[in-house]
């Protein structure tokens, strides 16, 4: 799969073009699509949705701000830990859920890097919540309420928050889902993103990339 990632990432760089500002996803296809980016040697500025990336970046010789500076960005680029038919996505396994989501609405075109196994008919993977420390228990009871088995992770966000991993049976309605979440006292964000965030996602196959989307 690390060579299909590749392919991904690789189509997709291919829309940069020098003078953009460009939102820097996280994760391992993410990763790739920095180290295109970096081969290509533009005069452009990236902005970063986790530690590991805005490091990555800076190795490569890729200048870096942040949201407050560059309010609205050029292009965003960035992995997912499942895409299923509609173009909805579940996201946050790598833990920078909020920024990528933050990132993710300063630009029209979110694009989305993947290979073909990441694309499923149901989603299966854990929804990552952001929560406060203050309200932790909190939240996962509300979450179990919901249906969820919650587990904690050991690690904490770049923003020093914890997160539960909330694994749902089903999630029918994904944008009825993220705002239930997000109406919950103590939650940062959740790792729902519905498809009015897509623009277009890019999955690899070995026959080549696939474009969906606008």
């Amino acid at each position: 799969m690390e060579e299909l990632k590749i392919k991904a990432a690789r189509y997709a760089a291919r829309l940069v073009k020098d003078g953009m500002v460009v939102g820097l996803g996280s994760g391992s296809t993410s990763a790739h699509f920095v180290r295109e980016l970096a081969k290509l040697k533009l005069d452009i500025i990236g902005v970063p949705t986790s530690s590991a990336t805005e490091k990555l970046a800076l190795d490569l010789g890729i200048p870096i701000s942040t949201p407050n500076k560059h309010q609205r960005l050029d292009l965003a680029v960035d992995g997912a830990d499942q895409i299923d038919q509609q173009l909805n996505l579940i996201k946050g396994g790598g833990g920078a859920l909020t920024r990528e989501k933050i990132i993710a609405s300063l630009t029209e075109k979110f694009i989305v890097i993947a290979d073909k196994s990441k694309l499923v008919k149901k989603f299966t993977f854990p929804v990552a919540v952001e929560c406060l420390e203050f309200g932790k228990k909190s939240v996962q009871r509300r979450l179990e309420l919901l249906g969820a088995d919650v587990e904690e992770r050991d690690t904490l966000t770049d923003n020093g928050n914890p997160i539960l991993d909330a694994k749902f049976p089903d999630i029918p309605d994904a944008a009825k889902f993220e705002a239930i979440i997000n109406n919950i006292p103590g939650v940062i964000e959740n790792g729902i993103f519905p498809k009015n965030y897509v623009y277009r996602a890019y999955v690899a196959d070995e026959e080549g990339v696939r474009e969906l989307g606008r």
